[in-house]
């Protein structure tokens, strides 16, 4: 059998157009978590009696500032063109957490009657980072 192999050397990592599409998703991802990041800083900055009232939410959103931003700081080491196996895997890992968190959150305030419309737009917002991400790291 006569199997082709892609990989870094091929013919795809010659094409700047696809090299350029490529940093363009993870620019993309860059954004996306960049703003899952501010939405999430901008809750915790505004609801500080949470970290007294309900420490273990805080530590909860707390965890997802951390996880919003090392999204953001991966998919934009990638989006500087620096890529590697585990750079790409990571920025897959994480943006798979956030999704699962932000997903689990939403699902909780929904059931619960509570949060409005934040929480889904964290939700749907992780699923777009999942999904770009996927689409990134495949091509």
């Amino acid at each position: 059998m006569n199997a082709k192999r892609v990989d870094s050397t091929g013919p795809r990592a010659a094409d700047p157009i696809g090299r350029v599409a490529l940093r363009s998703r993870y620019k993309w991802l860059t954004g996306v978590a960049a703003i899952g990041s501010l939405d999430v800083a901008q809750f915790l900055a505004t609801n500080t009696g949470m970290f007294s009232a309900a420490p273990g939410r805080a530590a909860g959103s707390v965890l997802g500032l951390i996880l919003w931003l090392a999204l953001t700081v991966l998919a934009g080491i990638a989006a500087s063109g620096r890529r590697f196996r585990q750079l790409t895997r990571a920025v897959l890992v994480v943006a798979g957490l956030v999704a699962v968190g932000s997903v689990g959150l939403t699902a909780v305030h929904a059931a619960a009657h509570v949060g409005g419309l934040r929480p889904a737009l964290g939700g749907v917002l992780s699923l777009v980072a999942l999904a770009i991400a996927i689409v990134a790291v495949r091509h």
